[in-house]
């Protein structure tokens, strides 16, 4: 579970690295798979040549969907799914992925939670 504070891994080419959880919409107190969170970016990937654009700058605030977690969620056949970090996507302010690639492995659950642009994008699910 991901709550206010959690440093996150973003999976896409936004050009964001490294980003901090500030507030998990709808007023709940932790966020899971699915989820939307206002981050902050703390880090950002290293630029591969001078024409290379940035779509961010650091410490600048987005929002971003909740797509892997370290916790355990067991689904109603009784397989559970884990992944190795919290991971997030970020999306703009009309729920629109920022990037165009997702570099990680996604669960299937999330194109039932609106979110199957995100599925198409990535190169695997889960």
């Amino acid at each position: 579970m991901i709550q206010a504070q959690t440093l996150l891994k973003v999976v896409d080419n936004s050009g964001a690295k490294l980003v901090r959880c500030i507030k998990i919409k709808k007023g709940k107190s932790s966020a899971g798979v699915g989820d939307i969170l206002l981050v902050s970016v703390k880090a950002l990937r290293p630029r591969y040549g001078r024409r290379v654009r940035l779509k961010m700058n650091k410490s600048e605030v987005h929002q971003g969907v909740v797509v892997q977690t370290r916790k355990l969620h067991r689904s109603k056949s009784g397989v559970g799914s884990s992944f190795g970090c919290n991971s997030v996507a970020l999306i703009s302010l009309q729920e629109k992925p920022l990037g165009t690639r997702i570099s990680a492995t996604l669960p299937a659950r999330l194109r039932g939670l609106k979110w199957a642009k995100l599925i198409a994008m990535a190169r695997k699910t889960v």
